[in-house]
């Protein structure tokens, strides 16, 4: 039998499916805040099949192992901290900035305050320079979608932005220590780094995410993984089977382990594979735009808006109603906004080479 091959034989270039895999994650995000928001979040089908999984959090799961994987990459490309920052605020602020004056566009809209009095309210300005910087991100406006069933929340799905950039910057910290370029010290890092997160929880959430949300550890443990993947690329192998193998565990979850303690290194491999596995890879799905994240920043006001004009509608019709207009502003968002900012990361690399 031919070996399976290594993880590093295969991460030239951009031949993988992450893109493919961010948009999957991103609409299963939107999916689950379909039922969320007209508050049937118990009828949602993965929470129904496993009472320990939704599929919002599964979403965001997949983002955070891709992220970890792909920033360390972007890291170890340039190695410089002006670059690699300025690779990350050219990715993150162009849509969130967009998105953060859209929120406050359609929270003005659905508030009972006239336009001038909602733009001069104090709440206002706190949530447009919190959450445009996203380093602690607000989730209310004056009076906007008050009546909901998921009420006063306007953005909910940027709570997991600073968590983010946190991790962006220990990620820094260790690429400038010089951790990152040695696979076994940056394994050994990681390591104290996983124990103290689950030694410590309290004070670990506090200083990622500042609230107390405790999906925030498996967050963090699932960046960790997928950025000692690439440090490990040259040994890890790449198994359709092993794949296969690890996302049965996760189904059977026999003694609650895979879903418990082994869950975040299976889905990190799982992932991987699916990323990468020859067998696996959809070519032509990266010649369109990369609209995942647009989709993930915009979609939850306009689902709340149309729960606002639309009473008591059902799930799948909201997400009928609210995943074409959202993905049409993510579509926008992408050539008008990202990809031209994306495309500047080169002419920066290029002044700091001189």
């Amino acid at each position: 039998m031919t070996p399976p091959p290594r993880l590093g034989a295969l991460t030239g270039g951009h031949d993988n499916n992450f893109q493919l895999l961010r948009l999957l994650a991103a609409l299963a995000v939107v999916l689950f805040h379909c039922y969320a928001l007209t508050g049937r979040w118990t009828d949602e089908p993965l929470w129904r099949l496993a009472h320990d999984q939704n599929l919002g959090a599964l979403g965001v799961e997949i983002f955070f192992v891709v992220s970890g994987f792909l920033v360390t990459q972007s890291w170890l490309t340039r190695r410089r901290l002006d670059q690699f920052v300025m690779a990350r605020v050219l990715r993150v602020y162009p849509a969130l900035i967009a998105a953060t004056l859209l929120t406050i566009a359609l929270g003005a809209a659905s508030s009972k305050l006239p336009w001038a009095g909602f733009l001069a309210n104090p709440q206002t300005g706190d949530y447009f320079w919190h959450t445009a910087l996203g380093v602690d991100v607000r989730d209310r406006l004056p009076g906007a979608f008050a009546a909901n069933p998921y009420p006063h929340v306007v953005n909910g799905s940027l709570w997991t932005l600073p968590v983010e950039l946190r991790l962006y910057l220990a990620l820094a910290a260790a690429g400038v220590a010089g951790l990152l370029a040695h696979r076994l010290s940056w394994l050994a890092a990681a390591a104290a780094a996983l124990a103290a997160l689950y030694a410590w929880p309290a004070q670990a959430i506090d200083l990622l995410a500042g609230h107390g949300a405790a999906i925030v550890l498996r967050l963090a443990a699932l960046f960790l993984l997928g950025s000692l993947a690439y440090a490990w690329r040259d040994v890890l192998p790449v198994s359709l089977a092993a794949g296969l193998a690890a996302l049965g565990l996760m189904a059977w979850n026999p003694g609650g382990y895979p879903r418990g303690i082994l869950f975040a290194p299976l889905l990190a491999y799982v992932v991987l594979v699916l990323a990468y596995d020859p067998r696996l890879r959809l070519r032509a799905f990266n010649r369109v735009g990369d609209y995942s994240y647009g989709l993930y920043v915009y979609s939850f006001p306009l689902q709340q808006t149309v729960v606002e004009r639309m009473p008591g509608v059902a799930p799948l019709a909201l997400f009928a109603w609210a995943l074409p207009a959202a993905l049409a502003v993510a579509i926008v968002s992408w050539h008008a906004l990202e990809q031209p900012a994306l495309g500047l990361k080169s002419r920066f690399d290029l002044r700091w080479r001189t």
